[in-house]
């Protein structure tokens, strides 16, 4: 009897170190995390403000910048909204881009003249990549976006993607 009950003891404890362990890494894991999106526009869209939305560990921070220019910037970011990123969305978002082995996922539309650029970069201990699409849509970046949306505050501009 008193060894079944060491048997379960080390088991539980065995059991309670391996989770652990499995917390701790993921805690690294979110606190390593980045993500930036950003909307730069091209031609006619040249200079205009656009939707920037930036992840760092556990924290966020939307804001409305000038991300194309000629020369140099004319106009202060501003600032709409920042909080708390939950690590149940970067665990999303990790599992989105784990199967993709690539650095970079870069799409094209030569059809439109103007436009702009939507940047997705995303990186932590392990991770490293960055969606470039030029007028294009990505199904993969969408799923992101979708995710990055539930924090902007109902009435505020939302982040997109060109439509497929």
């Amino acid at each position: 009897m008193k060894l079944l009950l060491l048997a379960i003891s080390f088991s539980t404890a065995l059991g309670c170190l391996v989770q652990t362990e499995i917390a701790k890494k993921a805690d690294e894991d979110h606190q390593s995390f980045n993500l930036t999106y950003l909307y730069a526009g091209l031609g006619s869209g040249m200079g205009t403000i656009q939707p920037v939305f930036r992840v760092k560990g556990p924290q966020f921070v939307y804001t409305l910048e000038q991300n194309s220019f000629y020369g140099k910037k004319t106009v202060k970011p501003d600032t709409i909204h920042t909080g708390k990123f939950s690590h149940q969305s970067i665990k999303m978002i990790l599992d989105i881009i784990k199967p993709i082995e690539d650095t970079l996922i870069y799409k094209l539309n030569p059809n439109v003249m103007s436009g702009g650029i939507h940047e997705i970069g995303i990186t932590n201990d392990s991770k490293k990549l960055t969606f470039r699409l030029h007028n294009a849509p990505d199904s993969t970046a969408k799923k992101i976006v979708d995710i990055l949306n539930v924090y902007i505050p109902d009435g505020e501009r939302k982040l997109w993607l060109f439509p497929f």
